[in-house]
């Protein structure tokens, strides 16, 4: 049982920063029909802005925002820039040029980081005993900030102007733009805000996983499968798949064994 709770509140951990890269993912495709290739890229930029971030003032709650901010607006500019050109032709070409964004961004992040893997402190170094063991609870910190900003997100999608908007525009292009809407802008502020979930996302789990070129590629997979399972677009279903998939898994290892958990975003707490 002690076993348990431990893999459930790992569950719990891992499951709530997949739902932010995977409700990114949603809301991309959401808006613009199109996978982005890229958001494991983001997720790995993330980690390394906090990193540097730390290193250079100290504040951990700054790298956070800082990869945010850096990451949203940067990769959502390079996103926009590619894709707006294509929309409107086969569905491949978009799909072709954020996969193409993604390995350019890995490349050149491994040319001037190399493959060393960077480790961040934990800013809170509290540990809560939990029978004989003492679990970190920087930990549940990122599933309380992780919930707090899905939750955010769903406030903002649903009662404010721009929120109305993407909706909107998800639900019907061509009408939401005769009426009125900045489809342009919409397209913008989509690929902002999918980037800026994935660069939080990988700024919190930085202290948890480390930072390292490839660690994107670790939980991008299982986006994909939560994108999929909750609902092609679907913002809230990805955020709730995300953390029911994660905690049905761990179960699962519990009782059984190896599996599948035991491959890419699964196996981050090894």
């Amino acid at each position: 049982m002690h076993d348990l709770i431990i893999q459930l509140l790992n569950g719990l951990v891992v499951g709530s920063s997949l739902a932010l890269v995977a409700s990114g993912l949603a809301l991309v495709f959401g808006v613009l029909d199109i996978v982005n290739f890229a958001q494991d890229e983001l997720f790995m930029l993330g980690g390394y802005v906090l990193f540097f971030t730390v290193q250079l003032t100290g504040n951990f709650l700054l790298g956070v925002l800082a990869a945010g901010v850096i990451v949203g607006l940067g990769g959502g500019a390079l996103l926009y820039g590619m894709v707006w050109p294509l929309l409107g032709r086969s569905q491949a070409l978009p799909l072709l040029a954020t996969l193409g964004l993604g390995l350019i961004i890995q490349q050149e992040a491994t040319n001037t980081f190399n493959s060393t893997t960077r480790s961040v402190q934990a800013p809170i170094a509290l540990r809560i005993p939990i029978e004989n063991l003492d679990y970190p609870a920087y930990n549940l910190a990122i599933v309380l900030v992780s919930a707090a900003i899905l939750a955010a997100g769903y406030l903002f999608l649903k009662y404010t102007r721009y929120g109305i908007w993407l909706r909107a525009v998800a639900e019907n292009r061509p009408m939401a733009g005769s009426l009125g809407v900045p489809v342009p802008r919409v397209y913008l502020l989509a690929f902002v805000l999918s980037a800026a979930l994935a660069g939080v996302a990988g700024a919190l789990l930085a202290p948890v996983v480390s930072v390292y070129t490839t660690v994107g590629s670790d939980v991008i997979i299982n986006a994909f499968i939560v994108v999929v399972a909750g609902g092609m677009g679907n913002f809230r279903g990805a955020a709730l798949v995300a953390l029911l998939l994660k905690e049905v898994c761990v179960i699962g290892r519990y009782r059984r064994g190896a599996g599948l958990c035991d491959t890419g975003a699964w196996h981050l707490f090894r």
